[in-house]
């Protein structure tokens, strides 16, 4: 091979080995906001907005309202406009020549080398109220004083920039802070494009290459000890408390019913998610709160663009677009670069957070256990109703027939449920009142929700089912010598077993656990929203009417994405033993069986009758 060649293709390998990776970040700036920008450039003074120029009463040039719309990759600015050019004699318009029509301009934007947006005329079209081509003395008005502000207008992109760049360096994890802050420093803005509601303006970083392959995936480690679970608790936290608040910000802007529920759902799937990666349940590589971070930006992404479009969050969408092209610059950052090993801090997602709402001074990452009210009202969530003063729900809700008498041949059927774990013997009289106070919990919670037949049986059966799959009707056990509320590995509590972080904010952690009557009022709750969000939904779709009490509580179990996990072709093991429980304990009630606690399962109608 002649030297020359050889020594061509080594400097092509060289050349290859050195370049970096491109990541490309999009900066976004919304029409909507843009219009407002050029309306204000346009006008003469901020006292007279629609005003373009006016020289007295009698030569003028106003521009009413502009649209500003894509169209084939280009911007059109147009709108209703109005002049006159004439001389005022004696109070009245002499020699004055009138045009109304509308204005047209066709826009190309463009980034200087000062990180500002320009706009490029392409064309411009001017006509009467008949659309014909308006000439002459509007032509020259025009070109005198419509024209040159256009094409001095600019918007500034530093602020949005100097944003989103902030929250990607926060998310370098130390060891490579400093290779990403040259990268940064190269970083390139290229040729801005028209997408349908906003100008996209990419800046490109380039990154090392060894940060373009992701990191052998390791095998899990054996399990987290109790500190090692508490530290995992704590790194999750902001997560949890960053999307509470984005969701919560956004169904603030908008009463849609609709967008409210895709909210809350997203919400719902994403707690479930951190609740399976607590309890080890769900094995994620690297950073867990990186993997929810990316499992649920796209979904909420588009929630938000989705709203946008259908006008439900009005004026505040300039500061979702800031949000949007902060979550997508990190998403960016992880896709193309998952070598980095991408980390949230919880000052990133602080920072991310407040770009939804510069202006308030509270800490959008707050995270407490306590009812939030308003969250309760933005969902739907009714706050299980207090007893009147002197009494328990206990004692309202079982029918006293019943308990007297039970009580005539069991007297401990008479005890207080609360803090009593039942011995063996006692068992007969503990099931026949929890059996009733399940029954009556369900049956308000019917008439509150007003379900319609045929699923208003399936609700009243799956209740009892589901306390008897979840906690064997136990609201609490002996642990230590001492009595204390049924707790399980992924922090779930009580009789129904409801988990406190997905419900956190929204029903009274104290008593779920220590309440056994509010902790069955709040699981009937949880059951109706599934049965009539989820379940019901797919059924209908399936076609199938026996798949309601499968679906909700698949959702009761998972959260709403394992709805129809059970008609999977292949069935985790785990997930196939908990279905067919369900089944079994919930057609053992609806035929007539009655609970027992002696196994935990259903005795047969007949065996009942014996």
């Amino acid at each position: 091979m002649p030297i020359r060649l050889l020594t061509f293709c080594c400097l092509i390998l060289l050349a290859r080995d050195a370049l970096a990776g491109r990541v490309e970040i999009p900066l976004r700036v919304p029409l909507d906001a843009l219009r407002l920008a050029l309306s204000s450039q346009l006008a003469a003074s901020s006292a007279a907005p629609n005003v373009v120029y006016r020289e007295g009463r009698c030569r003028y040039l106003s521009l009413q309202a502009p649209r500003l719309e894509a169209v084939d990759g280009r911007l059109r600015l147009v709108g209703p406009g109005s002049a006159a050019l004439g001389l005022e004699v004696f109070g009245t318009c002499q020699n004055a020549a009138v045009w109304r029509g509308s204005l047209q301009f066709t826009l190309a934007p463009q980034a200087d080398s000062m990180g500002r947006l320009r706009l490029r005329i392409v064309d411009s079209r001017l006509t009467d109220t008949a659309d014909a081509p308006a000439l002459g003395f509007i032509w020259e008005l025009s070109k005198r004083h419509v024209h040159p502000r256009l094409q001095e207008f600019t918007y500034d992109l530093g602020a949005l920039r100097a944003a989103l760049l902030e929250l990607v360096r926060s998310a370098a994890p130390p060891e490579h802070g400093a290779e990403l802050e040259r990268a940064l420093n190269r970083l390139q803005v290229l040729e801005p494009r028209v997408e349908a509601a906003a100008i996209v303006v990419p800046i490109v970083l380039e990154v090392p290459d060894a940060w373009l392959s992701a990191p052998p995936a390791r095998m899990p480690a054996a399990p987290l000890s109790e500190a090692e679970l508490e530290a995992l608790d704590n790194a999750l936290q902001p997560w949890d408390a960053f999307l509470l608040y984005s969701v919560r910000q956004v169904a603030l802007d908008s009463q849609d019913s609709a967008l409210r529920k895709r909210l809350f759902t997203l919400l719902l799937e994403s707690r479930y998610q951190l609740t399976a990666i607590l309890a080890g349940e769900a094995v994620t590589v690297g950073d867990p709160l990186r993997a929810l971070f990316v499992d649920t930006w796209n979904e909420l992404r588009t929630i938000l663009l989705e709203a946008h479009r259908e006008g439900l969050l009005g004026a505040s969408w300039l500061s979702y677009a800031v949000f949007i092209d902060a979550g997508d610059a990190l998403l960016a950052l992880d896709s193309a670069a998952p070598g980095l090993g991408m980390r949230l801090s919880a000052d990133g997602l602080r920072q991310l957070a407040r770009s939804l709402r510069p202006a308030d001074t509270a800490d959008p990452l707050r995270y407490d256990w306590t009812v939030d009210p308003q969250l309760r009202q933005l969902f739907g969530v009714e706050e299980p109703p207090a007893p009147p003063p002197g009494r328990s729900w206990l004692e309202l809700l079982i029918r006293s027939a019943h308990a007297t008498s039970a009580t005539a041949t069991d007297p401990s059927a008479a005890r207080p449920l609360d803090r009593w774990v039942p011995r063996r013997d006692e068992l007969d009289g503990y099931e026949a009142r929890i059996g009733d106070l399940l029954a009556k919990t369900a049956e308000i919670e019917l008439r509150r929700a007003n379900l319609a037949a045929p699923y208003d049986r399936i609700f009243l059966d799956l209740v009892p089912a589901t306390a008897l799959i979840e906690s064997c009707w136990r609201q609490y056990v002996v642990r230590g010598a001492k009595i204390t509320y049924l707790r399980s590995s992924a922090s779930s509590v009580g009789i129904m077993q409801i988990n406190e972080r997905v419900w956190r904010g929204f029903y009274d952690i104290q008593r779920l656990r220590w309440d056994t009557a509010y902790n069955a009022r709040a699981g009937a709750q949880i059951l109706m929203r599934y049965v009539k969000d989820y379940a019901i939904p797919y059924a209908e779709r399936s076609g199938r009417l026996d798949h309601v009490a499968r679906a909700a509580y698949a959702v009761y179990n998972a959260g709403p994405r394992a709805v129809g996990r059970f008609a999977k072709a292949k069935l985790h093991p785990r997930e196939a033993r908990v279905d067919d429980r369900l089944l079994t304990l919930f057609q053992g009630i609806a035929s007539g069986g009655r609970a027992t606690l002696r196994t935990c399962g259903v005795t047969t109608a007949a065996a009942s009758v014996e």
